[in-house]
């Protein structure tokens, strides 16, 4: 029988819920976990998959372990977070389609786990200008990854992105888009050659062209295969 993939996630994530709440000794709500947006199908899908295959795991208090966060091997002990602790306790719902994204890039996309590398953000109010990093077999950046919320804000960033990029380099206090411009700033510091922004029900591919003024942008229709991208 094919798995359904989303309420079998939402009742994963019901359980884990429940489990944080008596953790951190916090009433379980009577409506349960509220997750919003709903899950999609592809999202709970590859993550669910992500965990089959250990990609990640269960850690302590809400958050997740992984392989996947970096660096690697070297005693990192940061976590990824699926849980905010402040009361009332809630999903971070970014993080199930980060977890959902890197699980997908191996098993769909076809890169290999020491490619794709997990970003984590330290707490509510922080913005992290990359959510994945993709890199080639040589350690080159080839692929940032920003995770939102929702298509809205999907075409939000790439509008942000977009005046950002067209205006040239200037400061996060200057900028009349201070949401996105960390990512503005990430790309134009490390110049990836594309922005992957991904939604749990939506994506918009990005290729980046570094001029001496300014960034171009030229949107493509999702992400290329691995095989467009990495020559190494």
């Amino acid at each position: 029988m094919k798995r359904d993939w989303a309420s079998e996630l939402e009742t994963y994530l019901q359980i884990r819920f429940a489990e944080l709440c008596e953790t951190i000794g916090q009433p379980v709500p009577l409506t349960g976990l509220r997750i919003s947006p709903p899950l999609a199908m592809e999202e709970s899908e590859y993550f669910l998959l992500g965990l089959d295959e250990g990609f990640f795991r269960p850690g302590q208090a809400g958050f997740f372990e992984s392989e996947l966060l970096s660096p690697p091997g070297e005693g990192n002990e940061k976590m990824c977070r699926m849980f905010w602790h402040d009361p009332p306790p809630r999903l971070f719902r970014e993080g199930i389609c980060q977890l959902a994204t890197a699980s997908l890039l191996i098993l769909k996309r076809g890169w290999l786990r020491s490619q794709v590398r997990l970003e984590v953000r330290e707490d509510r109010t922080s913005t992290s200008g990359a959510d994945i990093l993709v890199n080639s077999l040589a350690g080159e950046l080839l692929v940032c990854v920003v995770v939102k919320r929702s298509a809205a804000e999907l075409e939000k960033l790439v509008m942000d992105l977009r005046a950002c990029c067209k205006r040239g380099p200037h400061a996060k206090d200057d900028c009349g888009f201070p949401q996105n411009h960390p990512n503005y700033e990430f790309c134009a510091l490390h110049q990836p050659p594309y922005l992957w922004a991904v939604a749990p029900d939506a994506d918009v591919c990005l290729r980046l062209t570094y001029q001496e003024t300014h960034i171009a942008l030229e949107p493509l229709p999702s992400l290329p295969p691995r095989s467009m991208i990495d020559s190494h």
